[in-house]
């Protein structure tokens, strides 16, 4: 990117360069934003200036069919002041293209030398969404609070990824690489369908909803595959449902696994309350407060801290969307007994 920057590079390196944006989707607004700092002037309002640069490259993404959610971001870059004399903007110019070379490298380059991986990751915080479209032309929708990783041979050799959180995905069509997703509990197999995974460390349990297609799910630690179908979702327990012994004589645990159908709020083909998040909906249904409060966190990007044991058995059913965080609290209040009070780090449940 440095060379890029400096007009030095080659129309090779040009090449390889756009195949690895291409390749790492989540690269193309730090490149841009370089590239922006490189050819600008120097801004005096920094902030303006970044918020400016963000906007940009939303409208960009949204253009080629991308929709990033304004806080989606994982990664912040905290840009030096430098003195305010001639010299300004060539080291501008240079601190740019270094943390350009440097973003790259953390990104790409995840292990020393002679041991190297090459992995993207995309990830949400807290109260963010987002989207991307992966190499292979698979859009991908991350819900608040998740992780996306997949390696440099994605889309040449594999398709393999790794989700941590919760996201949406409709698969391309690729019948020599199938598509394969891992989470804590479950594999799940694809060749082209449309599919929600919901697998979030400390849940009681990883949900796949299926849309359209098929999608074939083997469990960790078991031989057992099984086949959903359009409408239904499969649950399997992260606590082991007990021990079978194999003709060894070594136990190994048994997952409690479910086949439901997907639930619909309204009487409508695609009012699914298992991918609601994407329209922005926080949805539960006989929900426990102690899960809602997980989901809260996730949704507002908060820290809720339940005080009493009693009231995180609390069950409730209902639909956030346009509430703000206090307006969802008092809603709650009406159907059960309890206050709650807001500080600058957390909302206490008491």
């Amino acid at each position: 990117m440095g060379r890029k920057l400096a007009g030095e590079a080659s129309a090779e390196e040009l090449q390889e360069l756009e195949l690895l944006l291409r390749a790492h989707p989540e690269q193309h607004f730090p490149a841009h934003t370089m590239t922006e700092l490189w050819n600008g002037p120097a801004p005096e309002d920094t902030d303006h200036h970044a918020a400016a640069a963000h906007d940009r490259h939303i409208q960009r993404m949204q253009a080629r069919g991308i929709a990033i959610g304004d806080d989606a971001g994982a990664t912040e870059t905290t840009l030096l002041q430098l003195p305010e004399n001639g010299v300004r903007r060539r080291y501008w110019r240079i601190a740019a293209a270094v943390a350009a070379v440097m973003m790259a490298a953390a990104t790409w380059w995840l292990a020393p030398a002679g041991k190297t991986q090459q992995l993207s990751e995309v990830a949400t915080r807290n109260g963010a969404r987002t989207s991307i479209e992966l190499p292979d032309g698979t859009r991908v929708w991350l819900n608040a609070g998740s992780k996306l990783t997949y390696d440099k041979n994605f889309g040449l050799h594999n398709r393999n990824i790794t989700l941590s959180g919760e996201a949406f995905f409709d698969v391309s069509k690729q019948a020599e690489h199938p598509f394969v997703i891992h989470t804590t509990a479950v594999n799940i197999r694809v060749l082209g369908t449309k599919f929600n995974i919901r697998s979030y460390p400390g849940d009681h349990a990883t949900e796949a909803a299926l849309l359209s297609g098929s999608i074939e799910a083997s469990l960790n630690n078991s031989q057992e595959k099984i086949i959903l179908r359009p409408t239904e979702k499969i649950i399997v327990q992260h606590t082991p449902a007990g021990n079978k012994e194999s003709r060894t004589g070594r136990k190994t645990a048994i997952a409690a696994v479910a086949i439901q159908h997907l639930t619909y709020y309204e009487a409508k083909p695609d009012a699914i309350m298992e991918t609601s998040w994407m329209e922005n909906k926080l949805m539960f249904r006989d929900m426990s407060f102690a899960e809602l409060a997980q989901d809260m966190e996730r949704f507002y990007g908060v820290r809720v801290r339940l005080t009493n044991p009693q009231q995180a058995g609390l069950r409730f059913t209902g639909t956030f969307q346009k509430e703000n965080i206090q307006q969802a609290l008092d809603a709650l209040r009406m159907t059960a007994d309890f206050q709650y009070k807001i500080t600058a780090e957390e909302i206490v449940i008491y």
